[in-house]
């Protein structure tokens, strides 16, 4: 939705929607012709969706393999994109204590643009277990443009804080995760800023915050992002440890952010976000 042009007055009056695809797929797959174990993460709305990026984390070691992404249209599927996924590292020796590391992730940005109905698909090359984000835009018209033009997208600052502090090390959604941040149910979405992390004290070895999204209101949970945090010691003159994550995320509305701390450690966490509505429809 365009906000202004060179002549004052923008020529989009389209109204847009987070769409956020959420799922986990774990089946071995070998197949690039769209057969066998595949799971759709998500369907375009309105009259199509813009696909921003396409988020894959491991939620165990893995082993050498394949993500693969396709699009499905009907009964027809076709390979879009290949995601090598390489072998989680392993220690040839154990030092004392044992190093945390971070499972496979990564990012793929873009502006796919997918026909209303249209699904975006998956599958994993080896039965390793990856949870998979498609951050989507709906996007539809109202029935009658107005007379002044434009849309005139409105937007709502949200804040969400939350004090953490009971060690969680599981990356499989179990266990004591604090939601920190509820998109907007009454808006078109949220656009997550920012998450910034800020430790109330010296922090140990091995320490890990752990990012989840839950897409039923917080019952379930699916790990997105991992931040290692490092040993540090809090003085009178040297400040605590603190991370800014940015976002740019469009997050669905009634989507859950939830967050846990590897060690039983304080840790401030405040997400920075804007909903976004339209005083038409």
């Amino acid at each position: 939705m365009c906000q202004s042009s060179s002549k004052n007055c923008c020529q989009d009056y389209s109204l847009q929607t987070a769409n956020t695809g959420i799922d986990t797929v774990s089946s071995a797959n070998p197949a690039l012709n769209g057969t066998g174990n595949t799971v759709s993460i998500l369907t375009a709305g309105g009259i199509g969706a813009t696909i921003r990026s396409v988020s894959i984390k491991a939620i165990a070691p893995v082993t050498a393999g394949m993500v693969r992404l396709f699009i499905k249209k009907g009964t027809a599927i076709i390979l879009y994109k290949e995601v090598p996924v390489p072998v989680t590292p392993v220690l040839q020796a154990t030092p004392t204590p044992t190093p945390l590391l971070p499972m496979f992730e990564t990012v793929l940005t873009g502006d796919l643009k997918l026909a209303a109905g249209d699904e975006l698909v998956a599958s994993t090359q080896t039965k390793n277990a990856f949870n998979i984000f498609v951050e989507g835009l709906d996007w539809v018209y109202p029935e009658d443009l107005p007379t002044d033009c434009c849309n005139f997208r409105q937007v709502t600052a949200e804040t969400g804080m939350i004090l953490i502090d009971k060690a969680n090390p599981n990356l499989d959604g179990s266990g004591t995760i604090d939601p920190v941040f509820t998109a907007s149910a009454t808006a078109n979405g949220s656009h997550i800023k920012s998450i910034t992390i800020k430790a109330l004290q010296s922090t140990s070895i091995n320490g890990a915050i752990r990012i989840f999204i839950s897409n039923d209101g917080g019952t379930s949970f699916y790990l997105m992002k991992e931040v290692m945090v490092p040993q540090t010691t809090q003085s009178a003159y040297e400040p605590s440890y603190k991370q800014v994550i940015d976002m740019d995320y469009y997050l669905a509305p009634g989507y859950v952010i939830g967050v846990t701390t590897q060690n039983a450690e304080a840790f401030g966490i405040t997400v920075e976000s804007e909903a976004w509505s339209y005083p038409i429809s």
